[in-house]
């Protein structure tokens, strides 16, 4: 059990935070700075010394978009077969995008210790879609249960360069797919294991509702809706940041900032989300 299941199973309060967008729109003129390391670290900290979050993430799909458009080659290269999950094998696979990102993550590492850092990454299902649609011009594809075994297995060695740098792994499930049973969690048990080895908390980011049987195959849920235990985080709504809204009655909440929200009302926010 790792850092952030231990505050979790205490019962205190955590409230995960997603402020990139905003902290970019109110330090950086609305710019993440995905290709350099010192530049992101640096924005990072500053919007963690405002906002202090009780969780830093690292959200891999946006740094891996900028990356691929500042390769063309690369996009080329995972073009250039039809199969499903050759996309995401040839990028996952490129050995300057796994340093880079590595290089991210220690620094962010030596940054915040004192923080919970977690990698945000979509599910090997999701991130085939997307790898996909990178790789062959916008196209959708198909992706069958096999597809998302077989992705789990090279997402698994990807984050093997990740070992020492973070705390806790978070799969993010694309907006059309709800895994309904242990078994669809089970496909990214590759995944699962390299966590389990390096003592990271696990968890799935859904955008439909959680099962039972999904919370019990995995570390920690976030979704919308009400809260079924310490480990699931609820979504708090984009409106609550304009006051239309109220945060959710749970222990662990997890809060997108929109990068367009005024900051004379945003930190009154977060203290009441406290």
């Amino acid at each position: 059990m790792g850092k952030l299941l231990d505050k979790l199973d205490s019962g205190a309060t955590t409230v995960w935070l997603d402020h990139l967008g905003y902290a970019a729109a109110l330090l950086s003129r609305g710019v993440v700075p995905w290709l350099s390391t010192a530049e992101f670290i640096s924005l990072l900290a500053r919007a963690q010394g405002l906002l202090k979050s009780d969780v830093v993430a690292f959200p891999l799909a946006p740094a891996c978009a900028a990356w691929i458009e500042a390769n063309p080659g690369l996009s080329a290269a995972m073009g250039s077969k039809s199969r499903v999950g050759f996309p995401l094998k040839t990028l996952l696979s490129d050995e300057a995008l796994r340093a880079h990102l590595v290089e991210v993550a220690n620094g962010l590492r030596a940054s915040m210790a004192g923080a919970a850092l977690a990698l945000v990454l979509p599910s090997p299902r999701a991130w085939l879609g997307t790898a996909y649609a990178q790789g062959h011009g916008g196209a959708t594809v198909d992706v069958e249960d096999d597809d998302a075994d077989s992705a789990s297995v090279y997402v698994a060695d990807f984050l093997r360069g990740f070992a020492n740098s973070v705390d806790a792994l978070s799969m993010q499930e694309a907006a059309d797919f709800t895994p309904q049973s242990a078994d669809q969690v089970a496909l990214y048990q590759a995944v699962i294991n390299v966590a389990r080895n390096y003592r990271w908390d696990v968890g799935l980011h859904l955008q439909g509702t959680v099962d039972a049987a999904v919370a019990g195959a995995i570390d920690f849920t976030i979704a919308p809706g009400a809260a079924h235990g310490k480990r699931q985080g609820v979504v708090v709504p984009a409106e609550y940041w304009s006051g239309k809204g109220s945060a959710p009655a749970a222990p662990f909440r997890y809060a997108a900032i929109p990068a367009d929200a005024k900051p004379e009302t945003v930190l009154d926010k977060l203290a009441a989300l406290r």
